[in-house]
């Protein structure tokens, strides 16, 4: 079993909750942070003392208050550590079930399950198959996996919304992929870019586009 687990959870109750659950099935040492920076900071400071964590329990929405932070969303601080402690487990744990934002997190953790009547009993069975080195997504992320209908976008078109979303006229975005050296960034090709969105969308306008993407929680 692990023995040193961080729970990143904004949420006092569940943290407790969590904490005992942790405790009460063989985990020696439970630590929560309830923002993603301070979460951050704990991980980083561990694994420089050399008593790193073995794994991170972490919900994906905190809420925001007066504090100002980096990192503002367990997916932001899931894609962080995998990156910087690849050593380090991460099972996702929380009520987001939005496919887009599911598919996109996927590569960056061991596990995902949704918080619910069943919650726990599929969180002790994604701590024993991690623990393991399998992975495990709860019945209801497997569903949204297999999927095959579910949109998926290039970091091209994920750019394109993003700058679009902000503001930037479709010039202005063509100015930016040239100076980033992305390609193609003629603004003919943006714009054919777009109109294939709006078409795999639905969308009959950009602002109906982006309405979509947004909802979807796709950027």
């Amino acid at each position: 079993m692990f023995k040193k687990v961080l729970i990143a959870e904004d949420i006092d109750a569940v943290n407790t909750s969590l904490k005992e659950f942790l405790l009460g099935i063989g985990v020696k040492e439970v630590v929560y942070a309830p923002y993603c920076d301070e979460a951050y900071l704990k991980c980083k400071k561990a694994h420089l003392e050399k008593e790193p964590f073995d794994l991170l329990i972490c919900d994906l929405s905190f809420r925001k208050d007066h504090r100002m932070e980096k990192i503002t969303s367990g997916e932001e601080l899931s894609y962080i550590l995998k990156k910087e402690t690849p050593e380090l487990k991460i099972i996702i744990h929380s009520i987001e079930d939005q496919p887009g934002r599911v598919k996109k997190i996927i590569p960056n953790v061991d596990g995902y399950v949704c918080k619910g009547r069943h919650g726990m009993n599929y969180l002790k069975q994604a701590i024993k198959n991690v623990y393991v080195g399998k992975e495990y997504f709860s019945p209801d992320i497997e569903k949204i996996l297999q999927d095959k209908n579910i949109i998926e976008l290039s970091e091209y078109d994920l750019s394109i919304l993003r700058y679009l979303s902000q503001g930037f006229t479709q010039e202005q975005i063509s100015n930016r992929f040239r100076s980033k050296g992305m390609s193609p960034f003629s603004k003919s090709s943006i714009e054919k870019k777009l109109k294939d969105l709006r078409e795999e969308f639905g969308a009959n306008t950009n602002a109906q586009l982006i309405s979509i993407v947004l909802t979807l929680q796709l950027i």
